[in-house]
């Protein structure tokens, strides 16, 4: 009997068979003739002289190294420079942003009337305070140890109430929204680094200081319900709109602050400049106002309008994964301050000044935080809101000397107007404002753009030749089907 027998297929022995050198280079011949890159094909064109086929060879080489070095300098930027900042299509709206925060102080360190008294029948303590109030020198050049153990904070927070003209009798006439209101409604005395002064719209205590119980009551008043407003989160969801810190409630004058300020000239004993003013200084509700070196100052017997402009500066959320040290900024999870709740580039350095002065000194400035631990290097926030202002001004004409004369309080003479106040308006133009944020240059699927663009202009290079490559490398080595040819028994 004769029978055909099919012997079973040796797979090992086909893949050998499929990977021998004439093979290999049938397979790759027939990769050259049909791949879309370039320019190959000429390489493994039979036709063309060898001298041909080197010219395509070198010049595919060099469309290789072009766009590697190409491409380097795009990954080079992308990795050093990955940041950039662009205005924002999408204005933030006036509604959504907080009055600034603003802080007025006379600059008047101590009422005449006191001073004199305390250095007439005032003990020593209070007569080295005194001094160091009004003069130059350094307060080490001042105390002697033991006058300075008798000045604990408890003491010197006294002294300073007592020295210093009060909210009650600087705030002489307070209205908001173009209602009069009880100026101790709508400020709080604040101890800055000019004494102390009075604030508007600081957000809450507990909202500000991450400890808050720690801190010396100064009688702070908050007539409505605090929210918790950051810069980088904003107001939350289920906020009120006349939640603290207050919201603008429109455009102009009448929907902004307007404020009557008391110098009291003749009360004058000492003071920062070299003439009766006010220094007012315009801020971050989060923030401790730096109003020594930054307050502007506003002479008496004026009529001032300050137009409020912020500055806000955001940041995309793709930019937490850029490394920190090539964003230079911070987001607020990525630093928590010791003293303060909110992390802010000024109060960052607040607390590195009061670290550094409490480490060489053994003690602070009466407006520093004192906690005795380190502070990494400050950053900027990535989310920041600012606030600068346009003034304008004029002399007050005797008929508003005389309007505001009968309406305030004490019995006031149009003289003593015109000599010891100021009349000043805060208010906001605009009703939307330009955001700039801050966002990656280009992210990686920018990134892949644009190498994928560089590739494809030196070597008309795509995600189909990549596949093309790994087909022929890979599937057609060790899968492509080969004929076996029959064998015949006989039995």
């Amino acid at each position: 009997m004769f029978m055909n027998e099919e012997r079973p297929p040796q797979p090992h022995q086909d893949i050998i068979s499929g990977c021998d050198g004439k093979t290999v280079r049938k397979d790759l011949r027939e990769y050259l003739l049909t791949s879309t890159l370039h320019g190959l094909r000429y390489v493994g064109e039979k036709k063309l002289t060898w001298f041909e086929r080197f010219f395509w060879l070198g010049a595919f080489s060099c469309s290789i190294v072009c766009a590697g070095f190409f491409i380097l300098n795009v990954y080079d930027k992308w990795r050093s420079s990955p940041m950039i900042v662009s205005i924002n299509p999408e204005n933030m709206a006036l509604q959504n942003l907080p009055f600034p925060a603003i802080t007025v102080c006379n600059v008047n360190q101590a009422k005449k009337s006191v001073a004199e008294r305390y250095k007439s029948d005032g003990d020593p303590v209070n007569k080295k305070l005194l001094e160091s109030l009004c003069t130059t020198q350094e307060d080490t050049e001042i105390f002697v140890s033991d006058v300075a153990q008798s000045a604990d904070w408890d003491y010197f927070r006294s002294f300073l109430i007592n020295v210093t003209q009060p909210c009650s009798e600087m705030l002489a006439m307070c209205i908001w929204d173009s209602g009069e209101m009880s100026c101790q409604d709508l400020f709080n005395a604040q101890l800055t680094d000019e004494g102390l002064c009075c604030t508007f719209n600081v957000v809450h205590r507990n909202k500000l200081f991450r400890n808050p119980k720690e801190l010396n009551d100064m009688n702070i008043t908050f007539p409505l319900t605090p929210v918790d407003w950051t810069p980088e989160g904003g107001y939350p969801a289920d906020a009120p709109f006349n939640g603290f810190p207050w919201r603008p409630r429109g455009i102009g004058t009448d929907h902004g602050l307007t404020l009557v300020l008391d110098a009291n000239v003749a009360e004058y004993y000492c003071a920062s400049t070299k003439s009766p003013s006010f220094k007012i200084l315009l801020h971050n509700p989060t923030e401790t106002p730096n109003i020594a070196n930054l307050g502007d100052i506003y002479g008496l017997g004026i009529e001032a309008r300050i137009a409020i402009q912020p500055r806000i500066m955001d940041a995309a959320p793709s930019l937490r994964g850029i490394d920190i040290s090539k964003r230079v900024c911070l987001f607020s999870s990525e630093k928590n301050l010791v003293f303060y709740r909110t992390y802010t580039l000024n109060n960052c350095e607040m607390e590195c000044e009061a670290r550094n002065m409490l480490a060489l000194c053994r003690c602070v400035l009466y407006y520093m935080p004192s906690r005795q631990l380190s502070c990494e290097e400050c950053l900027p926030a990535c989310t920041e809101i600012s606030y600068s202002e346009r003034m304008s001004s004029a002399r007050l004409s005797p008929e508003m000397v005389k309007q505001y004369a009968k309406r305030l309080s004490g019995n006031k003479t149009a003289e003593y107007v015109t000599k010891n106040m100021l009349i000043i308006h805060f208010y906001f133009e605009d009703r939307t404002f330009t955001r700039f944020t801050k966002g990656e240059i280009f992210g990686l699927t920018e990134f892949l753009s644009n190498t994928g663009g560089l590739l494809g202009l030196c070597m008309g290079f795509s995600m189909m030749s990549l596949v093309e490559l790994i087909y022929y490398v890979t599937l057609r080595a060790l899968c492509h089907p080969r004929r076996r040819p029959k064998h015949h028994f006989t039995q």
